[in-house]
């Protein structure tokens, strides 16, 4: 029995500690998540917090089917489309977020840019993540997976609860609206 395993069955059996440690091994990659989902620090602190309070909640219905990971990942798919329903506004900033726990997306290549090149590549950011945010979230949640998260085609599609072929629909769309959007910044 591998590690996770065994803490989701002391969890299950009610060992807080064993819950603890399965909350913070997920807690910053269902926070980035949500981040990316929203957009927002604040509602993607909020929506890690009602991620987290279902898992606590559901966790004695996880039979282990299927990945864990999967399993809280459709979780936190599922508050952050149901955040978006409730609202029917529009929940996502414009504006690049200015701390983020994920530091894959503000690495800069080790070279020296130049300031002219790190002022494009600022701006080619921010419309991106712009773009990102204006798409449907059924596109929004699988890009995210997919080119951030780095989750396989099979992974989203159970995340989802989508075909294989309808996910690999979805990220293509995505990709192609978000070529056509940063097309003027190239």
């Amino acid at each position: 029995m591998s590690d996770e395993a065994q803490l989701i069955e002391e969890a299950k059996a009610g060992d807080l500690a064993a819950f603890e440690k399965l909350a913070s091994a997920y807690e910053k990659k269902i926070y980035n998540y949500c981040l990316r989902m929203t957009n927002s620090h604040e509602d993607a602190e909020d929506l890690t917090q009602e991620v987290f309070v279902r898992v606590c909640r559901g966790l004695r219905y996880f039979r282990g089917s299927s990945k864990f990971s999967t399993w809280i990942y459709r979780i936190a798919h599922n508050v952050c489309i149901d955040r978006h329903r409730k609202s029917k506004v529009i929940l996502l900033s414009l504006n690049q977020p200015k701390n983020t726990d994920d530091q894959r997306e503000t690495e800069l290549p080790a070279h020296n840019p130049s300031p002219e090149d790190e002022a494009l590549r600022s701006e080619l950011k921010k419309h991106l993540l712009e773009a990102i945010s204006k798409l449907k979230p059924k596109y929004r949640s699988a890009i995210v997976l997919r080119d951030i998260q780095q989750y396989s085609y099979e992974e989203i599609a159970e995340v989802l609860h989508l075909p294989l072929g309808t996910v690999k629909s979805h990220i293509s769309r995505a990709r192609a609206a978000l070529r056509e959007s940063v097309r003027p910044y190239l």
